[in-house]
């Protein structure tokens, strides 16, 4: 028997790229680790492409948020991703609360670039 709880299909991707550590991307990847859902997982990576706009926060995620803005948010591709940029380590509990949990994206810090 599986005693393991069931995934909601959530996985979190911190750039851990030399330009996103200059501004404290480690510190955001332990804040995450250090709360995170049981229900997500977190992965490490070493760049997400958008050098410069970080720390970057990649959530890919089944969302179906019951909060009003989430399903008017434009989203780049068809999957269900949504970025954050320039996250600092104190903003990752509200990432953690508002994204993870409640399934609502935390709109004030959502990545122009791919979301308008």
């Amino acid at each position: 028997m599986n005693a393991e709880i069931p995934s909601s299909g959530q996985k979190l991707l911190v750039c851990l790229g030399r330009t996103c550590r200059r501004y404290n991307s480690q510190q955001v990847f332990n804040n995450f680790q250090q709360n995170l859902p049981p229900d997500t997982e977190l992965v490490p990576v070493g760049c997400l492409g958008q050098c410069g706009n970080g720390p970057m926060v990649l959530v890919e995620s089944d969302m179906t948020a019951e909060c009003g803005y989430a399903q008017a948010l434009e989203f780049k591709s068809r999957e269900r991703l949504t970025w954050y940029w320039q996250v600092h380590p104190q903003e990752v509990e509200i990432i953690i609360k508002q994204h993870l949990i409640d399934k609502c994206p935390v709109k004030a810090m959502l990545y122009p670039k791919f979301h308008h």
